[in-house]
């Protein structure tokens, strides 16, 4: 039984409503009084949750002897309350939308504040990837001297969020890999234009730049990283990879 309201609640149902609800799927019909005197419910609320009920459209009821009894309606109406409840998400996402759109045409005012933003946990990483790969312009290239437990727990989730985006807006990639894990610098390569070598080094964080965005990674059970906006920053980063990138090897 308490499988059956929580997915009425999942539906939208109140707990009570889910329970006089189930009550008449059993009973089949029933008085007011009945209801509940089994399931202890005060008089004085019975009568709004069977009208709930009704307005939902999965009861109904019948007058004998002037006295209301009230039935279920066939089970198969909870479908529409689910199509009315993918309705109100669909609603809620354009409006979600409309909203992210709006959020984004608020003027920043730059400050170095701004230009420094620290994420922490899996969210909070995620997030990160997110802003950065928002940032690429097209046609252009990001740089990334990659740790080795990026391919182990992250390499799914990155395959699917940033290659796309890569693809879309034409975007080089020159890529750094543990020289242990040539495995995963040869399945990257599909994913063209992009320049893969491998090195030696290997690190527990990672960094990548992309225009004036730079990020710093340490991955591990808790992952922080640090996303700067910085123009000379990302410019002295872009020097350190190119100097890693000419000590890598191309096999």
């Amino acid at each position: 039984m308490y499988e059956f309201i929580k997915k009425l609640q999942s539906i939208g149902l109140t707990k009570n409503e889910s329970r006089v609800y189930l009550f008449l799927i059993e009973y089949k019909e029933a008085k007011t009084g009945f209801i509940c005197s089994k399931l202890n419910i005060p008089s004085s609320h019975i009568y709004g949750l069977l009208d709930k009920l009704m307005n939902k459209g999965i009861i109904n009821y019948k007058i004998v002897n002037n006295v209301k009894v009230f039935r279920p309606v066939d089970p198969e109406s909870l479908y529409s309350l689910f199509r009315e409840k993918e309705r109100k998400i669909e609603t809620e996402k354009k409006e979600l939308k409309f909203f992210i759109s709006n959020l984004k045409k608020i003027e920043v005012k730059e400050t170095k504040l701004n230009d420094f933003k620290y994420f922490e946990g899996i969210n909070g990483v995620r997030s990160m990837f997110t802003e950065f790969i928002n940032s690429w312009e097209k046609n252009s290239t990001v740089y990334v001297a990659s740790a080795p437990i990026a391919y182990d727990k992250w390499n799914a989730f990155l395959l699917d969020l940033w290659h796309p985006v890569r693809k879309n807006k034409n975007i080089k990639q020159q890529l750094i890999v543990p020289s242990r894990l040539k495995k995963h610098g040869r399945e990257r390569v599909k994913f063209k234009p992009i320049e893969v070598r491998y090195s030696d080094m290997e690190n527990e964080s990672e960094f990548a730049v992309a225009g004036d965005y730079t990020y710093l990674l340490s991955y591990g059970d808790n992952p922080y990283a640090l996303l700067i906006k910085d123009k000379n920053f990302a410019k002295t980063q872009t020097r350190v990879f190119e100097l890693m990138w000419g000590q890598a090897s191309l096999k």
